[in-house]
């Protein structure tokens, strides 16, 4: 039996255990009794709850947002680390979502499933990174769990939501890479830089990188010593005519290189600890005309406002006299459109 209940310009049909609601005749939402069933990797299952995340001013382009979940907050992000929404209703989360986060969806206004990456799920200790592309026109951003028969989903994809991801794992560097020197090598799921024998070893990106963009890096250092993040490089094959964001003799610096000339530009009296992984992050703002090289998980951070002289570049990870792992690193748009209102938990 199939009834249907006009409500202003909406009209709500009753379809056995499905619920349809409709605008001019247009889908906007379908539900079902006991759950929503129609993602991916349902496997049988139902999903029961989901994280409500509204937006109070619609993109108008594409951008990438970071829903940290810990004990206590669900807190929303944006590519420069600054929140732009936070609720504490993480609990009830934690209550329901596998114990390997496999039931995570990440889904728009329409029920459309959006591209999403768990950089990391910890069940034990109650946090949760959750990387997600919002495209433009989304009215919601939402995260459904509560499936205890979920598949992993096939739209936890990196490379569907980033500009460029690389996690090498696959133990071939990839052939969008140029390198010089010794390189890196690529084994066990991390890119190995390190120099022994007092030369300039570098991999870098073989891709222009000629808009406002953040770098995002998770590192590990045996030895700190001149690792350099190079960026707005003109030609990676001539040594000069770039910024660099690096470490060396105990200190962070950002300096920068015209035509073989070098120029000592910020500094601060601190490097992060050796034998541990952390996170850095550069945002490279051409438009503004400003650097920033920053460690979110110790609170530094270096800013550098100049004009930047080059509109297009390359970036690339490089060491004189340094050992280090890169975990994985991605290239985020430097692009905020979104503003949200605050998250709630819904039933499906």
């Amino acid at each position: 039996m199939v009834e249907a209940i006009k409500i202003g310009n909406k009209t709500l049909v009753m379809d056995g255990k499905i619920l349809s609601l409709f605008r001019r005749g247009s889908l906007l939402r379908q539900m079902y009794y006991g759950g929503y069933e129609d993602f991916d990797g349902a496997n049988g299952g139902v999903w029961k709850k989901y994280i409500n995340i509204p937006i109070k001013t619609v993109p108008l382009e594409y951008a990438q947002y970071l829903i940290e979940i810990d004990d206590t907050n669900v807190s929303v992000y944006n590519v420069e680390g600054t929140l732009k929404a936070q609720s504490s209703i993480a609990s009830e989360f934690w209550s329901l979502v596998r114990s390997d986060g496999f039931d995570i969806r990440v889904f728009d206004h329409l029920f459309n499933q959006l591209w999403f990456w768990v950089e990391m799920f910890d069940y034990t200790n109650k946090k949760a990174k959750i990387w997600v592309r919002l495209p433009e026109n989304s009215e919601e951003l939402n995260i459904a769990f509560g499936n205890e028969k979920a598949y992993e989903s096939s739209y936890d994809d990196p490379n569907q939501v980033f500009e460029f991801f690389d996690d090498f794992e696959d133990g071939v560097l990839s052939s969008e890479y140029v390198t010089f020197g010794e390189g890196g090598k690529e084994a066990n799921g991390v890119l190995t830089l390190k120099d022994t024998d007092s030369s300039f070893d570098a991999v870098f990106l073989n891709r222009l990188l000629d808009y406002n963009h953040v770098v995002y890096a998770r590192v590990y250092a045996r030895d700190l010593e001149a690792f350099q993040n190079r960026i707005l490089q003109q030609d990676p094959s001539v040594n000069k005519n770039f910024y660099r964001a690096y470490f060396d003799a105990g200190e962070t610096r950002i300096n920068k290189n015209v035509n073989g000339t070098w120029s000592s530009l910020v500094s601060l009296a601190w490097q992060p600890s050796l034998n541990t992984w952390f996170i850095e992050r550069i945002v490279v703002d051409i438009t503004g005309g400003e650097i920033r090289f920053e460690f979110p998980e110790y609170g530094k951070s270096l800013s550098l406002t100049e004009t930047l002289n080059w509109t297009s570049g390359y970036f690339g990870f490089g060491v004189y006299q340094a050992d280090i792992d890169i975990d994985y690193w991605f290239i985020e748009k430097l692009a905020d459109p979104v503003t949200f209102d605050t998250p709630k938990i819904l039933e499906f």
